[in-house]
């Protein structure tokens, strides 16, 4: 039953499996990781959310990459340069940021054809998903920085996010989901509704780690 998550590529790895090595498949797959990152921060609305190296590594570690893969990570992305960042009296720098991140880890398993790599993510099976995966999930919540329960955002925009990949949820299931496992929604005096940060990056990241 797990199969019909599974991306119809090849060399396709566990998390845990990927080695040091497979840092170079971020450079031979840059135009497609850069695109992708350009492509979702639009989709967030536009916005730039960067990412510390400390934050990176813990990130991957709570994904299960290696440690050897999560010291080298942080530098393979920044790398690529899709973003300059500059502050006052502070040369121009690149930096990371969270659009990349998805990405990164499907690019490092092996996954090619990122615009279709969770197609066979949808409104029917996304919650079977997320139960077979809730001990990823769980972790993942717990290792997003504490900002992130408290920015939230349109479940519309996350239907968007996840679209990049070519997951079919709707915004209806992904507010559902996120009451029931993220613990937490919005509704304003206008009827608008919102989820976490907190859920949405820790539904991807799963999505990506296990497909």
């Amino acid at each position: 039953m797990q199969q019909q998550f599974i991306p119809q590529v090849s060399k396709v790895q566990n998390v845990a499996d990927v080695e040091v090595s497979g840092l170079g498949r971020l450079q031979t797959n840059a135009q497609d990781v850069m695109a992708k990152a350009m492509e979702l921060t639009d989709a967030w609305g536009q916005a730039m959310f960067i990412m510390d190296r400390p934050l990176v590594e813990s990130l991957f570690a709570a994904i299960g990459f290696s440690r050897a893969v999560c010291a080298g990570v942080f530098d393979a992305v920044r790398s690529l340069a899709y973003v300059q960042h500059r502050q006052q009296d502070a040369a121009p720098q690149t930096e990371v940021t969270w659009h990349a991140m998805d990405a990164t880890c499907m690019t490092l398993r092996g996954i090619e054809g990122l615009k279709s790599a969770m197609t066979g993510i949808t409104d029917t099976n996304v919650e079977k998903f997320l139960e077979g995966n809730i001990d990823l999930f769980e972790t993942l919540m717990k290792a997003m920085p504490d900002y992130t329960r408290n920015l939230m955002f349109s479940p519309g925009i996350a239907a968007d996010v996840l679209a990049c990949f070519g997951a079919r949820i709707s915004p209806e299931t992904l507010y559902d989901l996120a009451w029931r496992y993220g613990r937490q929604v919005t509704k304003d005096l206008d009827g608008r509704l919102g989820i976490s940060t907190q859920f949405i990056r820790s539904l991807s990241l799963t999505i990506a780690a296990r497909i």
